[in-house]
């Protein structure tokens, strides 16, 4: 359970600002995108915070090889 800290509030004021600012944002990262906002909801009325805690893995194979390279692939 993600305990909310004064720091994910702030970062929802932020986030809040920005949007009302501009509004065809549907996101907002901080600064040092530890943090993301989504704007949600069928009003747009509500913002939706996830963390970002970075690169996860690589995986590799998992889908079968495709049969044609798109042509900008092809002509390189």
């Amino acid at each position: 359970m993600t305990q909310i800290s004064k720091d994910i509030l702030n970062f929802v004021e932020e986030a809040r600002q920005e949007f009302d600012s501009n509004p065809w944002y549907e996101t907002y990262r901080n600064e040092n995108e530890t943090l993301i906002a989504l704007r949600m909801g069928v009003d747009r009325d509500c913002i939706v915070v996830y963390r970002l805690d970075g690169y996860v893995a690589n995986f590799v194979q998992q889908m079968p090889p495709a049969p044609l390279k798109r042509i900008v692939v092809k002509s390189n």
